[in-house]
């Protein structure tokens, strides 16, 4: 797929990345409003775009205002793309979305909704586009990163007021405890060689405790906003970090559940008789370890996405029960659900998979879908019972 706008003379700028050997490219530039692109894949952005949000509203406000002034005033809209080329004799702009799972919008989905909505009607306003190449290995983090503006303060206000007390007692013993980041900007080296460590937000640790979280969750309300909105997980958390004190005995399992999920995905769809390794998004090159695992930095073959792992570990909050006496939540009849998954991952990552494949193979889809979460817990609750 190729789009094409024109671009506002002598705006347009190209920019190579400072080390990533010249793989990587940015390319910044204005389009008037009238001139952007319809039809921009949206599935790499995280985010549901509400047209009636306050978000959306003032966004709308400024784009009609016809002040002169909206590109100064907006973030902008920043895309994925596979390529970008500009021709200085037209001044249009060509760009290529060869990939819908790593190509797309990331960033400033509901301006460009927005726009797109009020194109025609002849305003004389800008947009700033912002235009990355090379950057499909780390479109996921890159994503969340680019979503993240208004949580990672919130997140930073939480660490000063002590609000992640109740996580830092459950996890405090963890071997990826000092890797979490519970402030903006923490960074954690390795004693032994000195190389800073992949960080891990402390929103991310958040949702996942909070998809067990059975009070609020139950058979058909499922927590598909930890994978869609870690921000709104972080506020809902911040109503009442205390509540989270119910989880601390189970706290380690959960992310030792997520430790084998995401490292034993793949092998489990493959003894289905499928092949993950042929996904575009399993980043699978003959073998080598490509990836590491989030909390046990264990190296894999492969890459699981975030889309599938989601509904797969909040399903197994099925196996949850409330203890009176002790006030905290623990297994039921004290079951170890890394044993369950053990005896039902084939079964259970056979159904997402195949549900991925009938939606177009789109984790990003899968992971936001309410029907794979309700397929998912439907699948462990039937096991549990077994």
């Amino acid at each position: 797929m190729i789009k094409e706008m024109c671009v506002k003379e002598s705006s347009f700028r190209k920019l190579d990345d400072p080390f990533l050997n010249g793989k990587s490219k940015k390319y910044v530039f204005y389009v008037k409003v009238d001139d952007v692109a319809e039809g921009i894949p949206m599935a790499t952005n995280p985010r549901e775009q509400s047209l009636k949000s306050a978000v959306a509203t003032a966004i709308t406000e400024s784009l009609l205002s016809n002040d002169g002034y909206f590109h100064l005033k907006n973030r902008g809209i920043v895309l994925s793309a596979e390529s970008v080329h500009y021709n200085n004799r037209t001044g249009r702009v060509s760009i290529s979305f060869s990939d819908e799972l790593t190509h797309g919008n990331i960033d400033g989905g509901h301006t460009y909704k927005i726009i797109c909505e009020h194109k025609g009607e002849n305003l004389d306003q800008y947009v700033q586009f912002e235009v990355m190449t090379g950057v499909e290995d780390i479109i996921d983090s890159l994503a969340e990163a680019r979503n993240t503006s208004v949580e990672v303060d919130a997140k930073s206000m939480a660490e000063l007021r002590a609000k992640f007390e109740p996580l830092k007692e459950a996890l405090e013993g963890m071997p990826f405890y000092k890797r979490i980041a519970f402030k903006q900007n923490q960074v954690y080296a390795d004693e032994t060689t000195g190389k800073k460590l992949r960080m891990i937000d402390a929103k991310e640790i958040v949702a996942l405790v909070s998809m067990f979280d059975i009070e609020r969750y139950g058979s058909g309300n499922h927590p598909v906003q930890a994978y869609s909105s870690k921000a709104k997980m972080l506020e809902i958390y911040l109503e009442n970090p205390e509540h989270y004190r119910k989880y601390v005995n189970i706290m380690p399992d959960i992310f030792d559940l997520y430790e084998a999920v995401e490292c034993e995905f793949a092998d489990a769809y493959n003894e289905t008789g499928g092949r993950y390794g042929r996904k575009k998004y399993s980043g699978y090159k003959d073998g080598k370890m490509v990836w590491k695992s989030k909390f046990g930095m264990t190296e894999m073959a492969y890459k699981i996405p975030e889309g599938l792992l989601y509904p797969v570990i909040g399903a197994f909050r099925t196996l949850l029960c409330y203890n009176q006496n002790t006030e905290k939540y623990e297994w039921k009849n004290h079951t170890d659900p890394v044993q369950v998954w053990e005896h039902c991952k084939s079964n259970l990552v056979g159904k997402i998979m195949n549900f991925a494949a009938a939606i177009g193979d789109n984790p990003n889809a899968v992971g936001k879908d309410p029907n794979v979460w309700d397929l998912s817990y439907m699948t462990l609750m039937i096991v549990s019972k077994e």
